[in-house]
């Protein structure tokens, strides 16, 4: 082997510790839904409101986490600090069926150490290499698909245990892993030496009355009792709210930096692009709540005389992105001709289709329940697959758009507000979404039968909604492309 061509040694243990993160993240959300309403008791209505501000807050923490690396911990402490409160938290998920105050701490606990975690392991395998060095996109890719093999197994492994054993098992077998990944991790610790540490003078620096190590042990406990707060109050949308008017303010000031039309066309384009992205997974992240509920109820899941756990369907979505990614990456290997904002939105439309066509087959699926009183569990993998599939043609367009502007200092700015409103904001407008399929949404004319005609009419009120975002997908793509005919020489926008 080219020694040159090698990957650091380092980075099997960042690999390492992704995988395990996932696995933990993953395998916890895949029975969160289900715990909540199936032994916990909660109703649909408030269930799904957890569940979405939960899935909402993860995406919002990452932004103080990066700052707190940058400042003070340094990325690989914030990621090893991460590590272990996400593990704490879903040992204290296990405890609460004593009483909820637990389970609202322990999705805080959980909502904390992701916010150190997610913002800084890719910073930390930058660490890795030089700016030059032509390892890094292969250091990325291997950390991409480490992430999918981990939610992949991650709902089968803890699915599993919740059926065969307990709830809290399962919850517990998701705080093995991140303890695992753990430990792996800090075996390497060697090969992180020249990876930036702990920043001593700035934490012994005083601000008002304590040295800033004092301010971050305060922030590091009343963070997570600020959050409980949030979820027991109900009053994570505040925070939401917040969080995205300061990022519109933000993103205001660019458009004022930009100087050059090429440069407003470009933020155009990725303000746009963003505004599709939210839509889109305001329809996939119903996967996680209204589909894991319908299938828990309404699919046969019966197989060869064992009734397969409903947290396992999670695994069909993670399965069908690795798989046809790769497929993917094989089939278009060096066809990058023509315009480049023509490809972009050929690529949404297509991904905005295939997530159409998957709720498509949810409806079916929904309507053969309602007439035989369950609906075939292949049916059900085939709508989630091609769900799936369809992720493909969306974050990675529109992260490697940002990726391209050319003012500086920006990109990591524009990343975050992409995330905030494509992963907070959209996980928000999924929880009101599925907030439809609840019972309580409805009169009490009939109970189970009008439960499957909610899934019905929300099914294909998505599929119509993802339809229309195609048809605006391809108005777009088709002036890009009329204008590409008439001026082929002209800078892609």
């Amino acid at each position: 082997m080219n020694k040159q061509a090698s990957q650091p040694r380092a980075i099997y243990y960042v690999v390492a510790l992704q995988i395990w993160e996932y696995f933990s993240f993953y395998g916890m959300r895949a029975l969160l839904i289900l715990y909540l309403t199936n032994r916990l008791h909660y109703d649909d209505a408030h269930a799904y409101g957890l569940f979405s501000a939960y899935c909402s807050l993860v995406y919002v923490t990452p932004i103080l986490g990066g700052f707190l690396a940058d400042k003070l911990l340094g990325n690989r402490m914030a990621v090893m600090l991460g590590a272990f409160l996400m593990a704490l938290g879903h040992l204290v998920l296990g405890a609460s069926e004593i009483a909820p105050t637990f389970l609202y701490l322990s999705l805080a606990i959980i909502v904390c150490g992701y916010g150190l975690f997610k913002s800084n392991i890719s910073c930390l395998l930058g660490e890795l290499y030089q700016p030059d060095d032509p390892r890094r996109d292969g250091g990325f890719s291997l950390l991409y698909a480490a992430g999918n093999i981990g939610s992949i197994v991650a709902p089968i492994a803890c699915g599993y245990v919740q059926e065969e054993y307990s709830w809290a098992m399962g919850f517990a077998l998701a705080a093995i892993g991140m303890v695992a990944g753990l430990i792996i991790f800090l075996c390497g610790k060697r090969h992180f030496a020249h990876t930036a540490g702990v920043n001593r003078a700035a934490l012994r620096a005083r601000t008002a009355a304590l040295p800033n190590w004092g301010w971050l042990l305060v922030l590091l406990v009343a963070a997570p009792l600020l959050v409980t707060v949030l979820f027991w109050q109900e009053w994570a949308v505040y925070a939401l709210i917040v969080a995205t008017a300061i990022g519109l303010a933000v993103l205001v000031k660019i458009f004022r930096q930009a100087q050059t039309p090429q440069q407003r066309k470009a933020l155009g384009l990725i303000v746009t692009l963003t505004a599709f992205s939210l839509l889109f997974w305001a329809f996939a992240q119903q996967g996680g709540s209204s589909i894991s509920l319908y299938i828990d109820r309404f699919v046969n899941r019966d197989m060869f005389g064992y009734s397969v756990p409903t947290a396992m369907f999670q695994s069909v979505n993670a399965f069908a992105v690795m798989l046809c990614g790769v497929v993917l990456a094989w089939l278009v290997k060096g066809r990058a001709g023509g315009n480049r904002s023509v490809r972009i939105w050929g690529k949404f439309a297509l991904g905005l289709g295939l997530m159409s066509a998957g709720f498509c087959i949810l409806t079916l699926s929904a309507r053969w329940s309602a007439a035989y009183g369950h609906s075939s569990m292949p049916l059900m993998i085939a709508g989630l697959a091609v769900m799936g599939f369809a992720e493909l043609f969306i974050d990675p367009v529109a992260m490697s758009q940002i990726t391209r502007i050319e003012i500086p200092g920006v990109t990591g700015v524009l990343t975050g507000i992409y995330m905030l409103l494509s992963g907070a904001i959209a996980n928000y407008l999924a929880g009101v979404i599925a907030d439809q399929t609840s019972q309580s949404a409805f009169d009490a004319a009939g109970a189970i039968g009008y439960s499957i005609n909610a899934y019905i009419g929300v099914f294909s009120e998505i599929a119509w909604g993802a339809l229309g975002c195609v048809a605006l997908a391809l108005l777009i793509w088709l002036y890009q492309a009329l204008r590409y005919r008439r001026h082929p020489l002209a800078p892609a926008s």
